[in-house]
């Protein structure tokens, strides 16, 4: 028996944002638009967010004090399971650092980042990893990496300052600047030249430089298609929505309901 869309539910979402507030931002917006591309007429999201203050973040971050981190974002998982959400998504690639250590605080299942951005990348031999320098060491990445049988590209010790630079001091603060941008290409297209077959985009703010789900078409003057470019943003957002969708019986049940409900409604 066919039942109305008020009886389908997609799963809540439960998102840890705010690190930083720009990232967030696209992944609220991207989100909604998947599931209303996929369900159809106004539907949208059922997404809770948990914005963190970022100067805490981030200062846990810089300090190494990664029982501090872990503990912001383990408040936060089981502050979005007391609100309600089904399971649970961390909107930072440097905080993926901890998320083993969200099941200390929450039961709920997380969508990862990492196990998103290997799947996207099965197939190549080796890959350059563009994010802070937490994030490059990150003994997960590795391990996700070398399980997949994927070498990563060294990108050198001035490389990954820059990146430091330009994530912390501009991108975190909502500063996007072109002389960034083209940095941010010549890294990328090195990386091409070292063997890198994708360039990840392992920092969910790297695409405000050159445009991507944000749906800006980058910074003015800096040419980014030459670069094979692998956003982890994006691969998650597809991840996440992908786990809100009810399954596609239901899905088409939803519709279903919808176009009968709207032929009602012109009689």
């Amino acid at each position: 028996m066919t039942r109305s869309p008020g009886q389908l539910r997609t799963r809540k979402v439960g998102l840890i944002g705010g690190m930083s507030w720009p990232s967030t931002i696209t992944y609220y917006r991207e989100v909604n638009r998947r599931m209303a591309a996929r369900l159809g007429g106004s539907h949208s999201a059922h997404l809770i967010v948990w914005s963190a203050d970022y100067h805490f973040v981030e200062q846990a971050q810089l300090s190494g004090d990664w029982q501090e981190a872990a503990r912001l974002v383990g408040e936060a998982a089981a502050a979005l399971e007391a609100a309600g959400a089904d399971f649970l998504a961390i909107a930072c690639n440097t905080m993926h650092a901890v998320a083993d250590e969200v099941a200390r605080y929450s039961s709920l299942p997380l969508v990862s980042l990492i196990d998103a951005t290997v799947d996207a990348v099965a197939g190549c031999a080796q890959v350059a990893l563009l994010g802070t320098s937490t994030t490059a060491a990150m003994p997960a990445f590795a391990d996700a990496f070398a399980g997949a049988g994927i070498g990563v590209v060294d990108l050198g010790e001035q490389a990954q300052r820059d990146l430091d630079r330009i994530i912390y001091s501009e991108l975190c603060l909502g500063h996007v600047r072109p002389d960034s941008a083209l940095r941010l290409r010549e890294i990328g297209a090195s990386a091409v030249e070292r063997g890198a077959e994708a360039v990840i985009l392992a920092c969910t703010e790297l695409n405000l430089l050159i445009g991507g789900v944000d749906g800006a078409a980058g910074v003015d003057g800096v040419e980014a298609t030459s670069v094979p470019w692998l956003d982890t943003t994006v691969s998650h957002i597809d991840a996440i929505a992908d786990a809100a969708l009810p399954r596609n019986q239901e899905i088409q049940e939803i519709q279903a309901s919808e176009e009968i409900q709207e032929r009602r409604n012109r009689c």
